[in-house]
């Protein structure tokens, strides 16, 4: 065999893997997959409210996803659902991003959660001020435009194991 043909058979091969990885089903779960779970959760109770929402997500975007899939269903509302999907998915990953920033600041554990009506900023702290409040908001103003209220807790984890 010559050195072309020994070339041309391991580049075969190889595109074949490539085709074949791209293909599978666990490829195909990455960038949409809304179930990234934040492991450097110090608090459960915290941890449990992350898992209510990812649950609560997840239900909407297997809703979406079989409008996306219904054979039915009108190209506006599989692209609406389409829509609502992506803005889900970047919701989560905005979220979890906003969590790791606010521990940055040096606090123990933080919870995030956009709702319409504004955003929830839980934090684990033995000390609270009006100025690390103010750095929070700071921080999630400059992640998320335009959002009108955002409230700041501050919670010891005594009284976050007591609500």
């Amino acid at each position: 065999m010559k050195k072309n043909q020994l070339a041309l058979i391991f580049l075969t091969l190889i595109t074949m893997l490539a085709v074949w990885y791209f293909k599978s089903p666990s490829a195909q779960d990455g960038p949409n997959d809304p179930t990234i779970i934040v492991t450097n959760t110090k608090n459960q109770v915290l941890a449990s409210m992350r898992e209510a929402i990812r649950k609560e997500r997840s239900q909407r975007i297997d809703e979406l996803n079989n409008i996306i899939a219904d054979e039915k269903a009108s190209i506006v509302s599989k692209t609406a659902a389409s829509v609502e999907k992506d803005e889900l998915s970047a919701l989560f990953e905005l979220e979890a991003l906003l969590e790791v920033k606010v521990m940055n600041l040096g606090y123990q554990d933080a919870f995030v959660h956009s709702t319409t009506s504004g955003i929830e900023v839980i934090v684990i702290t033995n000390e609270a001020s009006a100025s690390a409040a103010l750095d929070i908001i700071n921080v999630i103003n400059e992640t998320f435009t335009g959002s009108e209220s955002i409230v700041v807790n501050f919670k010891t984890n005594e009284e976050l194991k007591q609500a």
